[in-house]
């Protein structure tokens, strides 16, 4: 069947083969060995049947049993049966016998599911928990379950005594049992001598009859046969195909006694074959082929086509990568190569290196062979390295010989394109240019850059380009002119903030003073304006932030200390009249800006005042609460005075006086039963909290305690002590005597705070010349009342 073109034909089915796995070009000059035959070989297909055995079982009802054994012994061993010894009936007849149930043991009875025994199964209407939710009159309260009576449990009704009938053998402790055989089908097909190497012949490894037409081999023998293949029958193809030899491995596998053999047919043919060997990638491999036209097959070694894909895949993703990073190596060192006229011809180049580099590696891998060689080079190899080498060259151009000028800059700046002109500039500076001509070009460019921008951006310019400091005199006079102008024009529009900003950039910038002395005097004088306008509105605290902006008030064409002293005198009589801090405030900031006698006679005309008002509130005639209250009020007065006009002997006096006239008046005083200034002083002025108001809490109470002070017409009548955890905690005798101890200056008697009885009861006592009701609960103190507590 070979003719003298197998060979060519085997080397034109290779490269095709290869082409469509995108093999490298020039395939055919990587083969290096055909081996070309004439191949027999031949298909088996076993039709066969396997049978399983199963017990089946039913509950036994009574009756005949057609196999008449005992309840304990099967008649026949499943593991010994032959499955194929009778008909599947005939089995099942053979196989019937009683045995007793698995589940019951033979009694018929199973102990209850639901109470386990235990005659008592859970309530259905509670779920077990006794309780259940109440909707009587929607009160939605938890009670007990009316059905279980609040046990949870009630009697099962589903067994006896326990127990309930089995249900596998209804209640008969008795099965029949019987043998259920089921017969699959199946069949085999199984070539040889290689599954993988006859895959090209279609339909052979199918239970087809295709593999009888197919064009490119020849059917030698078919033969069919029940049951199993005699040897005899076998004819001299199958023989000298190797078919004995094979036979064994290509028989289905089953278990004795389980499995049959129903038929088998055996094809054998012959087809031209050929197994093309090729070196690639550094690594041999093969591809056989079979049939007339030499069409491939499975049996191949295409590791070294998966190599190259994968090395292939590789250098694309880091050219996929490498890409924007030289792409931005480029573009980001400066705004000058970011330009289309610049980065043109470098993002062309950086693109030529991915194809360039992947052609590259698919050439070293075409002419790699295995032992380290290589194969004879062909016009098409040098593409790669030809495009990557051109590539390269291009980019080190465009790195080494794209570059700014000056000339190009004076160019440019007279031609007007002030644009591309900043980028020449720009990376000129940058890079610290300092030449004649480049100085010259750059004061040319900026000066015209300049005209007509906004004066910010203009002085943004200006001082990108005066930072190396070489040759910057043109520039730094431009720049004190643009902020001059923005200066005057903010003060035309009243503003300070931008003019004081501007001096301050001209102070670090090293203007000329007399520039600088010139924009201050004029902006002290808008000041005095200001605040004129402001005195004459009589918004006196406008005038007095205006003026006290004021710094260099040598330059103002007016002195501003007499407007402030009249700002503040005007403010201190603006003042409420019982507002001693407003007012002396305003006269100590008078006083310290007045530089006559106006303001201190003023100061001293209040400080007189307010000692004769203390010296007064010393001598109170009133009640005791009218006279702390004048004595709190006078001595709030004087820390005032002493934190805003500091240390004053007379004032310092005056208050010691205040506080020992104090003292006096509370000497032997305790809070209840004396005026609620009396209160308030003994316990601070954070001491009470108002509740309502009659009612104060005392804040600092002693610990385990909550106290009440109870007050009526101004005077406290009451004291009341309990716990925080009221009618839970008893109150502590020791709380109790000192919270008593502190408000009344006297002790509950011993025998008062002990007591032996049952219930709740209020029992009175006397504390001193007060009323006193102690509270109790069994023989736990629970509260005190004492004097009169209103509810």
């Amino acid at each position: 069947m070979l003719d003298e073109g197998t060979d060519s034909k085997a080397r034109a089915a290779a490269v095709r083969w290869a082409r469509w796995r995108l093999g490298p070009l020039g395939f055919a000059d990587l083969i290096t060995r055909v081996d070309t035959s004439v191949l027999r070989y031949g298909r088996l297909v076993t039709r066969y049947a396997v049978r399983t055995g199963t017990w089946a079982e039913e509950a036994y009802a009574g009756g005949a049993n057609t196999a008449r054994h005992s309840r304990s012994t099967p008649p026949v061993s499943l593991d010994t049966l032959d499955l194929w010894s009778a008909s599947p009936e005939a089995l099942a007849e053979q196989s019937s016998h009683l045995a007793a149930c698995r589940d019951c043991h033979g009694a018929g009875q199973v102990t209850c599911p639901t109470c386990r025994g235990s005659l008592r199964a859970s309530c259905s209407g509670c779920g077990g928990s006794g309780r259940r939710m109440s909707r009587a009159r929607k009160s939605y309260r938890m009670v007990n379950c009316s059905e279980c009576r609040g046990n949870g449990t009630r009697k099962c009704v589903r067994c006896t005594k326990g127990m309930v009938g089995c249900r596998p053998c209804r209640g008969s402790g008795t099965l029949r049992r019987w043998l259920k055989v089921a017969t699959v089908e199946h069949t085999q097909v199984r070539a040889w001598p290689d599954a993988k190497a006859l895959s090209a012949h279609k339909g052979l490894l199918e239970d087809s009859k295709r593999a009888l037409q197919w064009p490119g081999a020849r059917a030698l023998a078919s033969m069919e046969h029940p049951g199993p293949l005699p040897d005899s029958a076998l004819e001299e193809e199958a023989r000298s195909a190797g078919f004995l030899a094979v036979r064994s491995s290509l028989e289905p596998g089953f278990e004795p006694l389980r499995g049959k053999i129903l038929s088998q047919t055996l094809d054998v043919f012959e087809a031209p074959s050929a197994t093309v060997c090729f070196e690639f990638a550094g690594r041999p491999g093969f591809i056989h082929l079979l049939g007339r036209d030499l069409q491939p097959t499975k049996a191949r070694d295409a590791s070294a086509f998966h190599r190259r894909v994968g090395a292939l895949m590789g250098v694309a993703m880091a050219g996929f990568f490498a890409l924007p990073f030289l792409v931005s190596a480029f573009i980001g060192r400066h705004a000058f190569y970011e330009d289309p006229d610049r980065s043109g011809l470098a993002m062309l180049a950086i693109l030529g290196f991915w194809p360039g580099t992947w052609w590259w590696a698919a050439t070293g891998l075409r002419r790699r062979r295995a032992g380290g060689a290589t194969s004879p080079a062909r016009w098409h190899d040098r593409i790669g390295i030809g495009l990557t080498g051109l590539c390269a060259l291009v980019l080190a151009g465009c790195f080494l010989f794209i570059r700014p000028s000056a000339s190009e800059l004076v160019r440019l700046t007279a031609a007007g394109q002030l644009r591309e002109a900043e980028l020449h500039a720009d990376l000129l500076e940058a890079e610290g240019e300092s030449s004649p001509e480049y100085i010259e070009a750059r004061n040319a460019f900026v000066l015209a850059r300049i005209q007509g921008m906004d004066n910010r951006d203009a002085v943004a310019l200006v001082r990108h380009y005066t930072g190396s400091g070489k040759g910057t005199g043109p520039l730094d006079a431009e720049r004190v002119k643009l902020r001059e102008a923005w200066a005057r024009s903010a003060m035309e529009r009243g503003e300070e903030d931008p003019v004081e900003a501007e001096l301050a950039a001209l102070s670090s910038e090293r203007a000329l003073p007399s520039v600088m002395d010139a924009l201050r005097a004029t902006l002290e004088d808008l000041r005095i304006a200001k605040g004129k306008a402001a005195l004459e509105k009589g918004d006196l605290a406008e005038a007095i932030q205006v003026l006290s902006r004021i710094r260099a008030r040598t330059l103002a064409s007016e002195r501003p200390e007499p407007l402030l002293t009249r700002a503040h005198l005007l403010q201190e009589h603006a003042c409420p009249a019982r507002d001693v801090r407003c007012r002396a405030s305003a006269l100590h900031d008078a006083v310290a800006i007045d530089t006559g006698e106006t303001a201190r006679a003023a100061l001293a005309s209040f400080r007189g005042a307010e000692l004769t008002r203390m010296e007064r509130a010393m001598t109170h005639a009133g009640g005791l609460g009218a006279s702390l209250r004048e004595l709190r009020s006078a001595d709030e007065d004087a820390r005032v005075l002493l934190s805003v006009l500091g240390s004053d002997a007379e004032v310092t006096a005056a208050r010691a006086a205040l506080l020992e006239r104090r003292e006096a008046l509370l000497r032997n005083r305790f809070a209840l039963n004396e005026p609620v200034e009396v209160a308030q002083v003994l316990l601070g002025p954070s001491g009470l909290e108002m509740q309502r108001s009659d009612v104060f809490r005392v804040v600092d109470a002693p610990t385990g305690t909550i106290t009440y002070l109870f007050v009526g017409q101004g005077t406290t009548r009451g004291l009341y002590v309990t716990t925080p955890e009221h009618g839970q905690q008893g109150l502590s005798p020791m709380a109790l005597q000192e919270a008593v101890k502190r408000f009344t200056g006297q002790e509950f008697s011993a025998k008062d705070l002990v007591r032996s009885g049952k219930g709740v009861a209020h029992v009175p006592v006397r504390l001193g010349r007060h009323a006193a009701l102690l509270g109790w609960q069994g023989d736990t103190l629970v509260e005190a009342q004492i004097g009169r507590v209103e509810p």
